[in-house]
């Protein structure tokens, strides 16, 4: 148990007194400060009982108190000393046998310990409450993760956008394509006419020249002429032939051109499936991020309404005690601080 020594000697009954009472007064307003409504000072015929409740409710945290803090507290009520006027020992002490001192010191120490006890306990749930504004913290840090999943999907919708036109635009494509295949079958079919006819020509012109050999002999000009006639066909016949052949290896570089434009279009439609099934997977996990929201504001709404049961007051009162608890423990810290540099000059 730490029991620090009053400025002074234990000898000087009037220091000593002035001393315990201000140390007692400084940790009932720390507690007062921490629990809520204010208590009674304690009374002689209640010391026993309030020490044993204090000890019982001390003896799960104090395990957990640092020394420092100890001795922290201990200096907040030196402060409080020096600023506060020294107090008298009661009268009926003044002619009670040094046992009687004794043991009344004894008692005032104990009640002090007690209320530096409740005091440690203040801190405890300053420091929770400290946790719980970190878990908000996670939280902030959890939303932003979600704005950026929805700048996500929206750069996702307009890559589907951009797509879309890209096939408009194929399908247009495509379209001009099969007009000017059709354009060329036509083509083909009056070229294919063309060429039954001449066929039909070329057998009438053998059927002449059957005929102009039989005669022959009776007009070799006029055969001359006819055979002039039919090799210039002839030519005319191979130049279309070479024509038509020309135009069927266009046609079949068209027919291998469409195929690889096909093939092109098949894959970036696969591509367009796997976006839209990513696409898919974020919107589920946005549903997930909602659900989680939900949970944490529900959770938030219960720790406000416990906060609300333990201590009495509204949220802004509860807001006000949170901001006193961390005003009360800087200053701490920094007499904490204060007094290492001291030890260490010294």
């Amino acid at each position: 148990m730490f029991n620090p020594s009053p400025r002074g000697s234990r000898d000087d009954p009037s220091a000593f007194a002035s001393y315990v009472s201000t140390q007692r007064g400084a940790a009932e307003l720390l507690a007062a400060r921490a629990e809520g409504p204010s208590l009674p000072p304690p009374s002689a015929e209640n010391a026993c009982t309030r020490e044993e409740t204090t000890e019982m409710k001390g003896s799960a945290s104090s395990g957990e108190l640092r020394p420092f803090q100890q001795e922290t507290l201990f200096e907040v009520a030196d402060v409080w000393h020096d600023a506060s006027s020294p107090m008298n020992i009661p009268q009926h002490l003044h002619s009670s046998p040094p046992f009687a001192m004794y043991a009344w010191q004894t008692e005032i120490l104990q009640r002090e310990e007690s209320l530096v006890r409740r005091e440690v306990e203040a801190f405890a749930q300053g420091e929770r409450l400290a946790q719980r504004e970190e878990q908000l913290r996670h939280l902030q840090e959890h939303l932003a993760t979600k704005v950026a999943a929805d700048a996500k999907r929206r750069q996702l919708h307009e890559a589907k956008c951009a797509l879309e036109r890209r096939e408009h635009e194929v399908a247009q494509k495509l379209a001009v394509a099969r007009e000017e295949k059709d354009n060329l079958d036509a083509r083909a079919a009056e070229l294919d006419i063309r060429e039954r006819r001449l066929e039909e020509e070329q057998e009438c012109l053998l059927n002449d020249a059957q005929r102009q050999v039989d005669l022959i002999h009776s007009s070799a000009r006029v055969l001359q002429e006819k055979e002039a006639t039919v090799a210039q066909r002839e030519e005319s016949c191979s130049r279309h032939e070479a024509e038509l052949m020309l135009q069927r290896e266009c046609l079949i570089g068209w027919e291998v051109s469409l195929s690889r434009q096909q093939r092109q279009l098949d894959a970036q439609l696969a591509s367009v499936v796997d976006k839209l099934a990513a696409a898919e997977k974020i919107v589920l996990r946005e549903n997930n991020v909602q659900e989680l929201e939900l949970r944490l504001c529900e959770r938030e709404a219960l720790l406000w309404e416990t906060a609300a049961k333990k201590l009495p007051g509204s949220r802004e009162d509860l807001k006000g005690l949170i901001a006193s608890l961390r005003r009360l423990q800087d200053k701490l810290f920094s007499c904490e601080f204060k007094r290492h540099t001291s030890s260490e000059v010294l």
